[in-house]
């Protein structure tokens, strides 16, 4: 499935893996049969699933967000592309709260385009800290821990390489908050 996209849903507490080539859709693995979506109206989309109907009312409300009403019933559901989803990750793995500094690294090379925080600055976890370009897209960092930030060691315009560090979170420290 080469020509295929993944995508991580959540809804709620529950998050679902889709996939969606050019055969269908899998969500968590199990092939669904969709027909559709077919434009109803403005944000209106009409799938068969399973040989029964949906209408689905879409509304985007953020970057990867979206608001679904689908037969009276309201969700919010955040959508996150594979590729997204695992440079969230790499920034945030292995990094815990302790009392050395949590260092921020690229995931993948690229090149800064800009710093979103100063040094001192304090950043709640998954904050925004900077964004790097790669392969044509723009991919935001954030933090990997609550607390101040650290040493910047790169600026807007400088290549990265992969695990570069780019800067340093300190731990939050209570007593000084």
């Amino acid at each position: 499935m080469s020509d295929s996209v993944r995508y991580h849903v959540t809804v709620g507490d529950d998050t679902f893996e889709v996939e969606i080539d050019a055969e269908g859709v899998r969500v968590d693995g199990d092939r669904i049969p969709v027909c559709g979506p077919e434009l109803a109206g403005p944000h209106l989309y009409s799938f068969l699933v399973g040989g029964a109907s949906y209408t689905v009312l879409a509304e985007r409300s953020g970057p990867g967000v979206w608001d679904l009403q689908l037969r009276g019933r309201r969700d919010r559901v955040e959508v996150v592309e594979e590729r997204t989803r695992a440079l969230r990750d790499m920034t945030s793995s292995g990094s815990t709260p302790n009392k050395g500094p949590a260092p921020v690294r690229a995931p993948i090379p690229g090149l800064v385009v800009r710093v979103e925080v100063e040094e001192g600055d304090w950043v709640e976890a998954g904050g925004r800290l900077l964004v790097v370009e790669a392969m044509k897209m723009e991919n935001s960092l954030t933090a990997p821990v609550g607390g101040r930030v650290g040493t910047i060691h790169v600026g807007a315009g400088q290549t990265v390489e992969k695990d570069e560090i780019l800067m340093e979170m300190l731990p939050a420290d209570p007593e000084s908050e």
